[in-house]
């Protein structure tokens, strides 16, 4: 066995991604355990629907940049577990993280750790180990019980909110924000780009009853000034930013890590953080792996995500539009799959090939279905002319499944 197939096998014998445990008791104990290694670090955490990893990517490159040595920490990943644990923005070696998982694996059984839980505390210990100035950290699940909140973050962020994990969270937009919001700290600082009133209305008074600062990204000055499929030139209260991502919700991602960093870290020069910003990469994340004809790797597995990438595509010209799609079972995949059917001159519905077991049969009769996601690649691929366009969009995971087919690993 390889490394990587090794530390796979360690982490699924902990009941893959899929098992969940939406408690923070017994990992909190696990983290005494071990010395506490979370409270080594200054932090901050990023909470949210949408945009959670590339608002993560770009304050970890700012930080960086100014040169700080930064820690950042996402999920899921799409290639390598290696992905969710950065140094510098550099994913940890396959070695050392098996080195790492190795070493604590008694600590992980002893406890009952989830994946989700195991990979955090390693990222933790790796924090701790590399002595970084900060933490830069996505929330993986909801907030309040996600082993990611058990920090005191210097400054919290909160992207967006919509429908998701609904089965967990809630099935309001309400609901779930109150789950998000449960990573807030008394006196702490609070960066939003929600812009429902009456979501933000919540948002206050929680603030207030926290007495937490509360800064909104809708209040800065966002002004796109040209896109194309390479990325967007745009203004963030006039300073000209270029984005090597076109999608317009990498602008809102922009603008809310913006403001994070010029309250949180003032002496950072605006001509760092331009610099910064031009430098984040956002892999699967409406991602051009290949030109004439385009292909498009883009992971959108919710209705909030399938939107922002419908108003993207609508932003930019195309010939035709050929799209491979395939979505988790445990997502609302219909209303999602008939948004895509309108948009695209040609659809061809597949799976994700680890959840074949779950899919209900309504999912394979919406409409054309190829069950291998690598096929249904090749279909669509015949029948492309150089200037149109292959969108595989849906599930991080199939995006993950097939990136392979054009870059070997991830880089950020």
């Amino acid at each position: 066995m390889t490394e990587l197939q090794k530390l796979e096998a360690l982490l699924e014998s902990l009941g893959g991604e899929k098992r969940i445990h939406y408690a923070l008791e017994h990992f909190k104990a696990a983290l005494t355990s071990v010395g506490d290694p979370q409270k080594s670090v200054k932090t901050i955490l990023i909470g949210g629907t949408n945009g959670k990893g590339t608002t993560t990517l770009f304050i970890s490159q700012a930080l960086k940049a100014y040169g700080l040595k930064v820690s950042t920490y996402l999920s899921p990943h799409l290639q390598s577990p290696t992905e969710r644990i950065l140094t510098q923005l550099t994913c940890i070696p396959q070695s050392e993280l098996l080195s790492l998982a190795l070493e604590f694996e008694p600590t992980a059984r002893n406890f009952s750790l989830t994946y989700f839980e195991f990979l955090t505390l390693l990222f933790f210990v790796k924090a701790q180990r590399n002595q970084s100035d900060f933490a830069v950290i996505e929330v993986g699940l909801g907030g309040r019980l996600d082993s990611t909140n058990v920090t005191d973050p210097i400054a919290t962020v909160l992207t967006n909110i919509s429908l998701d994990h609904e089965w967990l969270l809630g099935n309001t937009h309400e609901a779930i924000l109150k789950e998000k919001l449960g990573v807030l700290r008394q006196e702490s600082l609070l960066f939003t780009g929600i812009q429902d009133p009456k979501l933000l209305k919540t948002v206050e008074e929680r603030c207030s009853e926290l007495d937490a600062i509360l800064y909104y990204s809708k209040e800065l000055r966002i002004k796109v000034e040209e896109i194309s499929w390479e990325g967007q030139r745009v203004l963030i209260n006039n300073y000209p930013f270029y984005l090597t991502n076109p999608s317009l919700g990498t602008i809102e991602n922009a603008a809310l890590a913006f403001l994070t960093l010029r309250i949180v870290f003032p002496a950072i020069p605006i001509s760092t953080l331009q610099e910064a910003f031009r430098m984040t990469k956002t892999p699967g994340r409406f991602e051009i792996v290949n030109h004439r004809p385009r292909v498009i790797l883009s992971g959108d597995h919710n209705p909030a995500g399938l939107k922002c990438l419908k108003n993207t595509l609508a932003s930019v010209s195309k010939g035709k539009l050929f799209t491979v799609c395939g979505f988790s079972p445990d997502k609302a995949f219909t209303p999602m799959y008939q948004d895509l059917t309108k948009l695209s001159d040609e659809i061809l519905l597949t799976q994700i090939p680890r959840l074949q077991d779950k899919y209900p049969d309504n999912y394979r009769r919406l409409g054309a279905f190829e069950t291998d996601p690598i096929k249904a690649i090749e279909k669509m691929s015949s029948k492309l002319k150089s200037d149109d366009t292959l969108l595989i969009t849906g599930s991080l995971y199939l995006v993950g499944e097939v990136r392979r087919l054009w870059r070997e690993t991830v880089e950020f």
